[in-house]
Formats: structure tokens, C-alpha cells, sequence
């Protein structure tokens, strides 16, 4: 005979403990608080729900680039290229990855591997402006004037806010010239 408290405690919880989620709705959920943790500002809490997220969903491209977004959101631009690199081995066809991945490589001072990432996202979406003024950025970095100036029209003619990308290419020239 079963336990009449028991039966009574487990038909309360089933008719008052809410709706059960599934592993896919649970997985979204924890997405979305990662989501909502780097709108707020926390990317910390946020690398702690896309990771949760990760370990459910391994072979999910997003979470990766989601996470790495966070983690260079946090300043551990290692840590996020690691992230690109698997976002990037899951699908490789997603330019949005190699510009962020492109954008923590120039935060590292790889600005060979930058360069390649934003090279790699315009062959993958001609038409992206932003693209082309990171780049021309990495350029003026690299002593490369000619293709700079190539990349500076392009983003332009691509709608890229011209005061601010020279702002971006000043500050470019200053950071080289101090280097040099």
C-alpha cells in the first residue's frame, strides 16, 4: 500500500511545482540569463551561464561565440579567442565570429591573426563596412597605408560613420608611432 503522505506531497508538487521544462527549454533559459547578464554588465556571471549552457550543448557554435563575447567583454581576450577558435571549428561560415575573433586578436597585439579574421569576415559578407574599417585600422598598425586607405573608402561607401572611423585610424597612427 503506498504511503499516503507521500502520494499526497507528490501530486502537490506536480499540480504546484510549475511546469516542468525540458532539457532544451532549461538550456534556453540558462542562454538567455548569460544574455541578460552581459546587457546588465556582468559578463562574469555571464561566462557562468554560457558555460552551464556549454556543457549541455557542446557542439553549439553560438554558445561558444556568446561566451567568448563575454569573456573579452571581461578582458580575457585569450580566453575568447579559445572560444572563436571552437566557434569557429563548429561553423565556419559565420562571419560574425571572425570579427570578434579578429577584434580580441588587436586587443592581444596580433595584429597578423586580427588582420586574417577581418579579411576572412569580409570574404564571408562583402557588403559589411565595419568589417573593412577594422581592418583598415589593423593597416595603419601594420605600416600598410595603401591598403588601409583601400579599406577606409570601401567602409564609407558601406555606410561606416567617417568621423569615426578616422577618430579610430588616428588613434591607430598614434598607438604605432609609439611603438615604433
Amino acid at each position: 500500500m503506498p504511503n499516503p503522505i507521500s502520494t499526497w506531497l507528490s501530486k502537490f508538487l506536480n499540480r504546484f511545482g510549475g511546469p516542468k521544462l525540458t532539457t532544451p527549454e532549461k538550456n534556453l533559459n540558462i542562454f538567455k540569463n548569460g544574455v541578460r547578464e552581459v546587457d546588465e554588465g556582468h559578463p562574469k556571471k555571464a561566462i557562468e551561464y554560457f558555460t552551464e549552457a556549454i556543457i549541455a550543448s557542446p557542439k553549439s557554435s553560438k554558445l561558444h561565440h556568446y561566451r567568448a563575447d563575454a569573456y573579452a567583454l571581461n578582458g580575457d581576450y585569450e580566453l575568447a579567442v579559445i572560444d572563436f577558435d571552437t566557434s569557429v571549428r563548429l561553423n565556419p561560415s559565420y562571419p560574425d565570429t571572425y570579427l570578434d575573433r579578429g577584434n580580441a586578436h588587436y586587443q592581444l597585439g596580433q595584429f597578423e591573426a586580427a588582420l586574417k579574421n577581418f579579411s576572412e569576415a569580409i570574404r564571408l559578407k562583402p557588403e559589411w563596412g565595419e568589417a573593412y574599417a577594422n581592418r583598415a585600422v589593423i593597416h595603419i598598425e601594420l605600416g600598410e597605408d595603401s591598403e588601409s586607405e583601400y579599406d577606409v573608402k570601401t567602409a564609407i561607401s558601406l555606410g561606416v560613420n567617417e568621423t569615426q572611423l578616422n577618430k579610430m585610424l588616428e588613434d591607430a597612427r598614434r598607438e604605432s608611432s609609439d611603438v615604433r
